[in-house]
């Protein structure tokens, strides 16, 4: 969705724009320096300087360079901050005179539907001349390209944050596990549950193969296997951290794409499916999150037969790669859990955790 500008009155711009992120993502991006920096002003601008003391009363500063070295300076001050809903601030430039009335008040509103969230950006000028004169300067070009960087921060934030959470849920299985039972045999014939966490540990390595890039030393499997399980998940999300690292164009088994689109094919998707595994193995609830599962059946639904089959063959994806095993039928009216892990080669009828 693009940005759109109305002016609904003699002193207001209105802009609207939507953004496939939830919108506490979006609010972060908005009141985060590290994160506003990603993305703030048009194309080829830098935001050099950002100080925000996110609290009603607090002042925010930014100072905006343009590739020809000329900086164009803001600050403002909150008045109202709900996170992660609304946000008030007066905005000023320092090359107006706001003694002479050049502060305006903007309203940000975050509305989420769907994982989708639209925001919504109502500032009010001191006077018809100046909203104006806003209009006219290139504002709307300025702000569109600014909220497109904003989209393409966004998805890698979405990206950062799946695996995030999905990397929790396995390191609090890993970690809450009774020593005793790591040898114990998991759904998948060739595993453990110490081996699930090392196929896990193995599929993290695969993404830094592409990069010329060696894993941070850690203690193996066998050691120590939450420790394993920390340190490969540190070095992806290192990864993440850094946009330019992220957003690289790699050639991988599956294809040309991101670093960062291939951590959310490739390892972060494993650690949905492989914490049932693991789960199972442990005597652990082996209820996976609803939502993934959904999404999860949404997609491998409606794969071609020719690219389910691929994903079956063992190594196709690299050497000692195996991705799902045979498919188990499972009744039509089956829960869509039972149904999804058989299509990937899981019999959950079959298989209950020992408790």
């Amino acid at each position: 969705m693009s940005l759109t500008i109305s002016t609904p009155g003699d002193l207001e711009i209105v802009m609207v724009r939507e953004f496939a992120a939830p919108r506490r993502l979006v609010f972060a991006a908005l009141t985060t320096p590290q994160l506003l920096r990603r993305w703030f002003g048009p194309h080829g601008h830098e935001l050099v300087q950002c100080e925000i003391d996110l609290r009603v009363g607090g002042a925010w500063r930014y100072v905006v360079r343009a590739p020809n070295g000329s900086e164009m300076r803001l600050h403002g001050v909150y008045r109202e901050i709900v996170v992660p809903e609304r946000l008030v601030s007066t905005e000023a430039n320092d090359d107006c005179d706001a003694e002479n009335g050049a502060v305006q008040v903007g309203t940000t509103v975050l509305t989420e539907v769907d994982g989708r969230t639209t925001l919504t950006t109502t500032i009010v000028y001191p006077s018809k001349e100046i909203r104006d004169a806003v209009l006219n300067s290139g504002m709307e070009r300025g702000v569109g390209e600014g909220y497109d960087r904003l989209a393409s921060a966004l998805d890698l934030a979405a990206v950062a944050d799946r695996y995030s959470k999905r990397a929790d849920l396995v390191d609090e299985k890993i970690a809450k596990a009774d020593p005793a039972r790591w040898d114990d045999q998991s759904p998948c014939e060739e595993w453990t549950a110490r081996g699930v966490v090392g196929h896990i540990v193995d599929m993290h390595q695969v993404i830094m193969r592409p990069l010329d890039r060696e894993p941070t030393p850690a203690p193996s499997v066998d050691e120590d296997p939450l420790a394993a399980f920390r340190t490969a998940r540190a070095d992806i999300e290192s990864l993440l951290s850094d946009p330019a690292i992220a957003t690289r164009v790699v050639d991988t088994p599956g294809g040309t794409m991101t670093v960062a689109e291939h951590i959310d094919q490739v390892p972060s998707a494993d650690l949905v499916l492989h914490g049932w595994d693991l789960a199972c193995a442990l005597g652990q609830d082996d209820t996976m999150d609803p939502d993934e599962v959904a999404n999860y059946w949404s997609g491998m639904s409606s794969m071609p037969v020719e690219q389910l089959e691929t994903l079956r063959t063992p190594e196709a994806f690299g050497p000692g790669v195996v991705v799902f095993g045979p498919e188990v039928k499972v009744p039509d009216d089956a829960p869509l859990q039972d149904r999804l892990l058989g299509l990937i080669g899981r019999d959950r009828a079959r298989w209950r955790p020992r408790l």
